[in-house]
């Protein structure tokens, strides 16, 4: 990923690469990450211990979480509409003043040293009114909780606080982003003296939200079945959202003033899956006929998938007559460059001051989809940069020439599995 798009620096203007009609299976990784799995034979289990102190040194208490998804070696991972089970055991040398033992689930925001929970959920796994005296020996405790598929959260500012319902988010924590979304799970032993701290195991776990595009177009959905390139625009004009034209000027080889158009579009719907790719198409025109092979040459094109973590304060959220992409801390982050290839229709038959290029954008398997929670937000566009020619020098400080948002989803939608028609050399 970059913060803006690298220079390249070329004595030749690459040549273009032969598409194939046919396209290419997702890999496997892929397909493992976007689709709901049944549960594993034998879970996995992630365990955290924790040693008492005091008159109980050789105590000790754990919590299991167990993974039935199967997805990281490191965090149990739950889908949504599982259920999360685990097991609490304790080893008391001495008895323990405890009033319970609860076990809780527990997501919120954090954004540096604070953090703001959106939803918990307590189970009471032992309590001294039901028990005669105090805690000691050894107790297991098997529980099952369910994962909410939605919350309620209260949002606004706080002289109009609102309640919203929410879907649960995914699990999303990077460090050099402005905030995120963790889930933790936390064995408690509440103890009966209020000057002494309680006992606690927490547990980090993901969550994935079984996030599904709407259906593709017909007609795209024939051309992944019968394995054949996606029609364009203008043969599909129901599967593409084309983008109003942007032009650009500049200087040819430091002398000729030019002008090109180009015109984005972006395969319908603008809800792609992670570990599949955004079929792109793009037209530039222009009347130089050298500036126009060399802004059309594929490795001139710099257009990415940007993505946009926002965190908003409660200042941020009484602005509401301000365009909320300008408030909050956020971060813009760009991942790899698009692929571009001439249609294999059009390599033998190209207009005079016109040139027509398929694209697609790699969506990585591990991509977190688009999320809206409270005040987080994590957002995506698709973003054309300008373009980045040997030859060509783009007047104006214009670097961004066309953008537009998208959503990243984790599940793939109703009907056949999307397709890679990229040119092998691209990857």
């Amino acid at each position: 990923m970059y913060d803006s798009p690298p220079m390249y620096d070329s004595s030749e203007l690459p040549a273009y690469s032969a598409p194939s009609a046919a396209g290419r299976s997702l890999p496997p990784s892929a397909l493992n990450l976007t689709i709901p799995r049944e549960p594993a034979p034998s879970a996995a289990e992630f365990i955290h211990n924790l040693s008492f102190k005091g008159k109980n040194p050789k105590s000790c208490a754990s919590l299991v979480l167990y993974d039935d998804v199967g997805v990281s070696k490191h965090l149990p991972t739950y889908m949504e509409g599982s259920k999360l089970n685990g097991l609490a055991t304790v080893s008391l040398e001495n008895p323990e003043s405890i009033n319970t033992v609860t076990v809780s689930i527990r997501g919120q925001i954090v954004s540096g040293s604070s953090s703001h929970p959106f939803f918990e959920f307590s189970q009471i796994l032992w309590s001294n009114a039901s028990s005669c005296g105090k805690l000691q020996g050894e107790h297991t405790w098997p529980f099952t909780i369910r994962i909410p598929r939605e919350i309620t959260l209260t949002v606004g500012p706080n002289d109009s606080l609102r309640l919203e319902s929410a879907r649960l988010p995914h699990d999303c924590l990077d460090r050099r982003a402005p905030a995120g979304v963790e889930y933790h799970s936390i064995l408690r032993f509440g103890r009966s003296s209020p000057l002494k701290a309680d006992y606690r195991i927490i547990a980090p776990f993901g969550y994935i939200p079984v996030i599904r595009p709407p259906p593709l177009s017909h007609c795209r959905q024939v051309a992944y079945r019968e394995n054949v390139e996606i029609p364009g625009p203008i043969a599909d004009p129901q599967g593409w959202r084309t983008l109003p034209p942007a032009r650009v000027g500049g200087r040819w080889l430091n002398q000729q003033l030019v002008e090109a158009t180009c015109t984005l579009s972006l395969a319908l719907p603008l809800t792609y899956t992670r570990g599949s790719v955004i079929p792109l198409n793009l037209t530039i025109q222009c009347r130089n006929l050298g500036a126009l092979e060399a802004l059309s040459s594929p490795n001139s094109i710099v257009c990415r998938l940007r993505r946009t973590v926002r965190y908003l304060s409660a200042e941020d959220l009484r602005e509401i007559n301000t365009d909320e992409k300008r408030l909050g801390k956020f971060q813009h982050d760009h991942f790899d460059l698009a692929s571009w290839w001439t249609p294999s229709a059009q390599l033998s038959e190209k207009e005079t001051f016109r040139r027509n290029l398929c694209g697609e954008i790699v969506l990585p398997p591990n991509l977190k989809p688009t999320t809206f929670i409270g005040r987080f937000r994590l957002e995506y566009s698709v973003v054309l940069f300008s373009f980045d020619s040997v030859g060509f020098e783009p007047s104006g400080d214009q670097n961004i020439l066309l953008t537009h948002p998208v959503q990243i989803a984790t599940a793939f939608a109703p009907g056949p599995l999307p397709k890679s028609y990229a040119p092998e050399s691209s990857f």
